[in-house]
């Protein structure tokens, strides 16, 4: 189980994100050996998937509370409709905010774990690189966390040309 976590957390780590300039990216560190790549993605994974940018409150409608109730628990009586409806149904303006509001919770504990995944790697020596068009259509052909897809991003992150090369260029 320990062994498919860390799998799947390089897999997700190394899969190449989107950027606003839609260049897929990649970690890597010259001369990293395999071990240790493996192990530095894991942790720093791991540690990532641990971050949570929350204060542990459940929020709903801009109401704080414990309860999953349309009232939010400790709700007042304006947060509930006065008029139509059932009682302790939630208006859909109620409804959307706590939607949105859910959502929005959702990127920024997506942004924080993004952000510690990058902290981490920077920390043990790894940099962000570009892939070339030529080298993303070679991953999109390999199975999403499949050995041969690893053994693919560890080859690049690990050859100190491509690296060193890639990282200075400008994302296309």
């Amino acid at each position: 189980m320990t062994k498919l976590l860390v799998v799947a957390g390089i897999a997700m780590a190394l899969s190449g994100c989107s950027t606003t300039s839609g260049a897929q990216m990649a970690w890597g560190k010259p001369g990293v050996t395999k071990q240790d790549y493996g192990t530095d993605v894991g942790m720093c994974t791991g540690l990532a998937a641990m971050r949570n940018a929350g204060d542990g409150s459940n929020t709903a409608g801009g109401i704080n509370g414990k309860n999953g109730s349309a009232g939010g628990g400790g709700a007042t009586d304006a947060a509930t409709p006065s008029s139509g409806g059932y009682s302790g149904m939630a208006s859909s303006d109620f409804a959307q905010r706590a939607a949105t509001q859910q959502r929005t919770k959702e990127m920024a504990e997506q942004r924080a774990r993004a952000d510690a995944l990058k902290t981490c790697l920077v920390g043990k020596g790894y940099q962000e690189f570009p892939l070339t068009s030529e080298q993303a259509a070679h991953l999109s052909t390999l199975q999403k966390g499949s050995s041969a897809y690893l053994e693919y991003l560890y080859k690049l992150g690990s050859d100190a040309e491509i690296v060193g090369k890639q990282s200075r260029a400008p994302a296309k």
